[in-house]
């Protein structure tokens, strides 16, 4: 039997317009969740693909501006890569949807130091310890920045204060030393010191500090001993001179 025309076209239209349905509204597939992306992040952070890494990181927190651990491994990644400023925006837009929260006001005043703005990485800490005197990251950040400013006497303040509570704290010690060697007090940053350098988990930093130190006041076998291949000995007399040299 003959199909009439009518019927015929009929089928041919809804046939036309089934096709058409279906390529105008393709069946989108599923996006990636955040973390998803995170951990596509990762990997690729681990492999060393750092441009896939940090588009991900960025996709990631574009996906949850609330997720506060997106924001900040996003900051760090862009950071890390030498993005500052990139960074610096990012946080400060996060800290305005959420005023105060401590771990942003932290995170955006570690990129005001690594920026070299000192002040106001102060400002920033100083409000994270209004609202937790006893938050040690940041007292310690805040010593930090003093010493960038040249206030080693209140930088040292700190490191004491930290120091009374917990006499073991290498980060403390570390950075204690630091700040009364910027002063020119070398001696008494090497007896500072010299308690930790066969603590347990010592990091390498600790120990290359150390070694400058000895050097310093004339040890030189035992910055030798410290530094290992890291320092020809031209360099490591031009860092004992520099460290020996009186404060400005």
């Amino acid at each position: 039997m003959r199909v009439s025309d009518g019927i015929l076209l009929r089928l041919l239209v809804g046939a036309c317009c089934a096709l058409s349905a279906c390529s105008i509204n393709p069946q989108r597939k599923p996006e990636l969740s955040a973390d998803a992306r995170l951990q596509v992040a990762q990997a690729a952070d681990a492999s060393g693909n750092s441009e896939l890494a940090l588009s991900m990181y960025m996709a990631a927190a574009a996906s949850a501006p609330d997720n506060i651990d997106l924001q900040l491994r996003c900051a760090d990644a862009l950071a890390r890569r030498g993005k500052i400023d990139e960074a610096h925006h990012m946080l400060a837009e996060r800290l305005r949807a959420h005023p105060g929260q401590p771990n942003l006001s932290r995170a955006l005043a570690l990129i005001d130091l690594v920026a070299g703005r000192p002040a106001q990485a102060i400002a920033g800490l100083d409000q994270v310890l209004a609202v937790n005197p006893g938050d040690m990251q940041a007292l310690v950040d805040k010593g930090v920045a003093l010493d960038l400013l040249g206030q080693h006497t209140a930088a040292q303040a700190i490191y004491q204060q930290m120091l009374a509570t917990s006499p073991n704290d290498a980060a403390a010690r570390n950075n204690l030393a630091l700040s009364l060697m910027l002063e020119g007090r070398t001696r008494q940053a090497l007896d500072t010191l010299a308690p930790m350098q066969n603590a347990a988990g010592s990091s390498q930093r600790l120990r290359t500090n150390l070694g400058i130190l000895y050097a310093a006041t004339g040890n030189v076998q035992r910055s030798r001993e410290l530094l290992g291949d890291k320092a020809t000995d031209g360099e490591v007399s031009a860092m004992a001179r520099a460290v020996s040299a009186p404060a400005p």
